[in-house]
């Protein structure tokens, strides 16, 4: 019976990542938590406390070189969403604060073929074998786009960095906030700042931006 024991318990320890998170209580397993950061309460919640706190506060998803990251509104407490985070995991926690995303599978990006989740707002992300490895932003994000969580009365959330940069944004904001590298590339005016890389509309300091991604991309140049 002990050899037929450990045998189950090692298999049940093997399942597959993303049937654990999608099985999985709790939408925060899996997202690295630096030391003395307080834990940021999603939509749905086990708990009643984290529940009420949730609705009252959802947290903001805010763009980043290495990933997302999640920005509480009422405390500015910060959470990181990385590179790295098991896809289902992802899918979890986005469409908590997101809604339900059209997914699919684009076979024909140079790093090789990336599953993605997108929204009507622009944002889609974009996973390589089962982790989260990418993320792309374009114009649609400046449309008024209502996010499942926002609040009656509220205006429509804007993705941005930390630093308030997105689509729209002027160069010189950019280079205000960012030591943000630009040049002439095939794509057009691009640049590049602290794992960040997009497009502008032109080349003066009134030119804003169109584009924005970082990590693994379907860019061709």
């Amino acid at each position: 019976m002990l050899p037929l024991l450990a045998a189950a318990l090692l298999a049940a320890c093997q399942a597959e990542p993303g049937k654990r998170a999608e099985a999985g209580a709790d939408p925060h397993q899996g997202i690295d938590l630096p030391p003395g950061h307080p834990a940021i309460a999603l939509p749905g919640g086990t708990s009643a406390a984290t529940s009420a706190s949730a609705s009252d506060h959802p947290p903001v998803i805010s763009l980043d070189g290495e990933g997302l990251r999640l920005v509480d509104p009422k405390s500015g407490a910060t959470r990181p969403l990385s590179f790295g985070v098991d896809q289902a995991q992802l899918k979890l926690v986005a469409e908590k604060l997101k809604g339900p995303a059209k997914s699919g599978r684009n076979e024909e990006c140079g790093s090789g073929p990336l599953a993605y989740l997108s929204w009507d707002d622009g944002l889609t992300l974009y996973s390589l074998d089962g982790l989260f490895a990418g993320w792309a932003l374009n114009e649609r994000s400046s449309a008024a786009v209502p996010p499942k969580t926002a609040a009656k009365g509220e205006p429509p959330a804007k993705l941005t960095t930390i630093s308030g940069v997105g689509i729209g944004s002027t160069r010189a904001q950019l280079l205000d906030s960012y030591d943000a590298k630009i040049e002439q590339t095939t794509l057009g005016t691009e640049f590049n700042a602290a794992g960040l890389s997009g497009i502008l509309d032109g080349t003066d300091a009134k030119a804003k931006v169109t584009n924005m991604w970082s990590g693994v991309n379907c860019v061709f140049r």
